[in-house]
């Protein structure tokens, strides 16, 4: 009895005690002096607004470029293999966290690349549902993998950026003389740290909780971050004499705990001070749709891709004459050669 006691005890304790709350992008600001709020906000829109467009980067829109149709299982147990070398590429857009002109935020845009290959494997048949109609429940196992060679934008930007995904596609219907190919997926994407900006490029020195001041001169602003990504996709496609179209739309959810840096006015009045917050929580969901057209010769086809992604509304405090606007959408594209076996 006097175990449950303390063991209720101890419970009640645990669940009366504080938590601590999670600092998120849209709040961080309010943290720091508001003589240097305003540039922290201009950061914290940067970061909003890379995590989202660097996603797409990374998943594109079709997970297997130029085709919904799963592929099944042939000769009893071989499954189908397809291949797929892509090309993706967004135009990113940013409010430019280099410099700022007469209190005036700039926008930095810049067509930003990432090659990768994915693969698609039929792990089921399905079943059909009506002659020639079949491909109902087909499953198959997709992989990626890509790179982001960021170091060839600038100077401004780190390192390259590596990222892998895996997931599956469920076939609905799969693609014959007489029906086209439908499908549903659901892919788990990781991507490794990107950096952009330097607020200093010499050594700092504290001057209090999460401030210093920096010896050299740099960016007024610095972004970086890895994030994690899941993307469903519904996707329908035909193809007729070697022509074929896809045409889908997906959701994403983008999640990153991101590191970010401001230089920015004192205090004192007449000095520059660097502000850093660490492990700042940043979630997106974005719509997007995208359309594909291919041609295919035997088991190979060359396949075009365009997408768009729905923007969002500005972080609050963020300011209305910048050259950026967060609600535009962000366009993207992909090429690619496809093997399937």
């Amino acid at each position: 009895m006097i175990k449950n006691t303390w063991a209720l005890a101890a419970a009640a304790a645990l669940l009366s005690a504080p938590v601590a709350a999670q600092t998120d992008i849209g709040n961080v600001c309010e943290s720091i002096p508001a003589i240097a709020a305003e540039q922290c906000v201009i950061v914290a829109q940067a970061v909003d607004a890379a995590q989202p467009q660097l996603g797409i980067l990374m998943a594109g829109g079709n997970p297997t470029l130029g085709t919904a149709s799963t592929g099944g299982v042939r000769l009893g147990l071989i499954p189908r293999v397809s291949l797929t070398g892509r090309i993706n590429v967004v135009g990113a857009r940013l409010p430019d966290i280099r410099e700022e002109a007469d209190g005036q935020t700039d926008k930095f845009t810049v067509p930003a690349p990432a090659v990768g290959a994915n693969l698609s494997v039929g792990l089921t048949q399905g079943f059909s549902v009506a002659p020639m109609i079949g491909g109902f429940g087909a499953i198959d196992l997709l992989g990626s993998v890509s790179v982001l060679p960021l170091s060839l934008l600038g100077d401004e930007f780190g390192d390259n950026a590596f990222s892998w995904g895996a997931g599956a596609r469920v076939g609905l219907v799969r693609e014959s003389f007489v029906t086209p190919g439908v499908s549903v997926s659901l892919m788990y994407r990781s991507l490794g740290d990107v950096r952009f900006g330097e607020v200093c490029s010499g050594s700092e020195v504290a001057a209090g909780d999460n401030r210093s001041v920096c010896s050299t001169d740099g960016d007024f602003g610095e972004i970086e971050f890895g994030l994690d990504n899941w993307s469903a996709r519904a996707a329908v496609s035909k193809r007729l004499l070697g022509l074929g179209l896809t045409a889908g739309v997906g959701y994403d959810r983008f999640e990153t705990s991101a590191d970010f840096a401001v230089r920015a006015p004192g205090p004192p009045v007449g000095t520059e001070q660097v502000y850093r917050f660490n492990e700042v929580g940043v979630d997106n969901d974005r719509w997007s749709a995208f359309i594909d057209g291919s041609f295919t010769i035997l088991f190979g086809s060359i396949v075009a891709e365009a997408g768009w992604m729905q923007g969002s509304n500005a972080i609050q405090g963020f300011p209305s004459t910048s050259d950026f606007d967060p609600k535009d959408g962000t366009f993207f594209g992909s090429i690619g050669a496809r093997l399937s076996l």
